[in-house]
């Protein structure tokens, strides 16, 4: 087998690994609980890639998804990119489908306790923001962080709507630890079969990652919008759930 061949084959592998990594709306259909009790839960937390991560994981949550929410005066569908640029006051934000039957409103703010990012003082798109439905909720979730002072956190109405970010960001550590374990290995079995190719393997591989990165950023940016539909709650029961209307 030539050098070209290997290239060629290498190439092809880290391009099919790229783009069939599994979607989020993929693992969260796999991640889907059985129970016929499921609601939804919204926070910020800063940067919403870590905590989506490390909140999935956990007892009772069905899903993890990351988005926009926080601003009702929003007359446009934003973007990654409007949000950065603090041209609204959407803050980067996590919404979590979990089981009601495992899991009360108490034992999601301590979830969100352990996956807390946000500091004081951090920017509007950053900011830790526990986004309550109901009375109870807010009674519950400001008792929280007066019993916490230590957890950079306020407590906010739920905004009407949820803005799902664009499908890059969705599962971004899962999918970037599988990404560059395999272009970890691609560039070893570049060294290994190229020979005296083997600095021109490199190369190619690391500018093609790059690439399609860019690509990916690039094409994958559809926002979806969901309406958020509340029901009344008391100030025992867990949080509000809520019906997804996606609008393109």
């Amino acid at each position: 087998m030539n050098t070209h061949t290997i290239l060629g084959l290498l190439c092809i592998l880290q391009i099919t690994i790229f783009f069939t990594i599994p979607s989020a709306e993929s693992l969260s259909i796999r991640m889907m609980s059985s129970s016929n009790n499921v609601k939804t839960f919204h926070f910020g937390a800063g940067c919403f890639w870590a905590p989506a991560d490390k909140i999935k994981s956990k007892k009772g949550i069905v899903s993890a998804s990351v988005g926009y929410c926080g601003d009702d005066n929003i007359q446009y569908t934003p973007t990654y990119e409007s949000v950065c640029a603090g041209k609204t006051r959407l803050v980067e934000a996590v919404r979590v489908q979990y089981d009601a039957n495992q899991l009360t409103f108490q034992d999601l703010l301590k979830y969100f306790n352990e996956v807390n990012t946000a500091e004081k003082g951090n920017k509007r798109q950053y900011e830790g923001v526990l986004f309550v439905s109901s009375d109870g909720e807010a009674e519950i979730a400001k008792t929280f962080l007066r019993d916490n002072q230590n957890v950079a956190a306020t407590v906010e109405p739920m905004s009407n709507t949820f803005f799902e970010a664009e499908p890059y960001h969705q599962n971004y550590w899962s999918k970037w630890r599988i990404r560059v374990s395999i272009l970890v290995l691609v560039l070893a079995l570049g060294g290994k079969f190229g020979g005296d190719m083997s600095q021109t393997i490199y190369n190619v591989i690391c500018y093609s990652f790059i690439a399609l990165t860019l690509l990916e950023r690039k094409f994958d940016n559809k926002v979806d919008k969901i309406s958020l539909e509340k029901v009344n709650c008391n100030a025992n029961s867990a949080p509000c759930s809520t019906t997804r209307i996606i609008e393109n």
